[in-house]
């Protein structure tokens, strides 16, 4: 198969989806079986090295390039279908115009069930494009059943063009840093002794203020533990930065921005625990990253996050700080807990692989263009 990808979160500074876009398109090129065809407005660099073809043009605004040079390009390359990981589509592709069937993979409808955590260009843009895009695609991908339930009943498709197929961990995470770099990181990041760990873009969806408060609860009774949050700044940012300026905690507070894949390896590696309290989640990457590196996780009852942690991790309700802390509270004081926690969170991890991602994915291109 010939198949048109957009890649434009394939870029420095990845998080979520931009990850998933790499782990999988580098797993697909493994399989040796198709031609991918690499198109973004950006920089190519990331790219070097890899059998593809790639396109531009280089545009400054991603939504204008994918619904005029990207269509065009589309038109002229005419693919045997095209993929779009990051919920947008050109609408001339959702018109038939050409008729190139695509597939798009909808993380998560957080924009339809929390839009207040959103920005107002972001909540218009994806809530008026997104249901038009979904109904014209030959089929949509999910990260996880929860998010293709949310699917199923908030946009406009048939339950059979719906596929969840689960991410994973990148396989870095599976074996532990060695000391150099840990000491390395340490220093860098200034990391105290005893942390606990939230990985996220600082975004009201990630609960971080909840988090805080409930660290603050529970920090009397444990002085020497810490709290490191490891993320960049997202949109709506402004409540966790004031809760973090008026904590008469914040000197046990770490913001370390984003952080490299192997810096993250160490974090997950050093810490007591992740704490990944999430007010919804498409799937939730950290949870199982954490899993993969040995760390007990704490996480949130409800959206796909009980699906990924699959009863490997402490669950609370995200809207309560006193179950939040309690949960920190156990992971802290119960070593037995934390040793229960990585033996099931690594058996978890081991049960989910890019390599297993790309099959499946591949496995929906193959029917919608009805090749083997």
């Amino acid at each position: 198969m010939k198949i048109l990808v957009d890649v434009t979160t394939w870029c420095p500074g990845r998080t979520g989806v931009g990850l998933y876009t790499e782990h999988v398109l580098r797993s697909w090129l493994g399989l040796g079986r198709d031609e991918l065809v690499f198109a973004t407005n950006k920089d190519f660099s990331e790219f070097a090295g890899l059998p593809v073809q790639k396109i531009g043009p280089r545009m400054p605004i991603r939504a204008a390039w994918m619904q005029t040079a990207l269509a065009v390009q589309a038109a002229k390359l005419r693919p045997d279908a095209a993929f779009f990981p990051n919920y947008m589509a050109p609408l001339a592709l959702a018109a038939g115009l050409p008729k190139i069937p695509y597939v798009v993979t909808v993380h998560d409808l957080a924009i339809f069930l929390y839009p207040e955590t959103f920005t107002f260009k972001k909540r218009v843009l994806q809530r008026l494009l997104l249901p038009t895009l979904a109904r014209g695609a030959a089929a949509i991908l999910t990260p996880s059943e929860a998010t293709r339930r949310d699917v199923l009943r908030i946009l406009p498709v048939k339950p059979e063009d719906v596929v969840a197929v689960p991410l994973a961990a990148d396989a870095r995470f599976l074996t532990p840093p060695d000391p150099l770099t840990v000491a390395r990181e340490r220093k860098n990041l200034k990391l105290p002794k005893h942390f606990l760990l939230a990985v996220g873009t600082l975004e009201p969806r990630k609960n971080l203020v909840r988090l805080i408060e409930a660290f603050e609860h529970i920090a009397p009774a444990h002085p020497d533990v810490h709290l490191v949050l490891a993320g960049g700044r997202g949109w709506k940012d402004e409540g966790i930065a004031r809760t973090l300026n008026a904590s008469p905690l914040k000197n046990r507070i770490h913001p370390v921005g984003y952080v490299s894949q192997d810096a993250l390896k160490v974090l997950y590696g050093e810490a007591i625990a992740l704490c990944y309290p999430s007010l919804y989640e498409g799937f939730g990457l950290p949870v199982v990253e954490a899993m993969a590196a040995g760390a007990p996780v704490l996480t949130s009852r409800g959206s796909s996050l009980d699906e990924v942690a699959a009863g490997a991790a402490v669950a609370v309700d995200p809207l309560s700080v006193t179950e939040i802390g309690d949960g920190m509270t156990r992971l802290i004081d119960d070593s037995g807990l934390r040793d229960a926690l990585r033996a099931r969170g690594r058996a978890r991890a081991a049960e989910l692989s890019w390599d297993k991602t790309a099959q499946a994915t591949r496995a929906v291109f193959a029917r919608v263009t009805g090749q083997p």
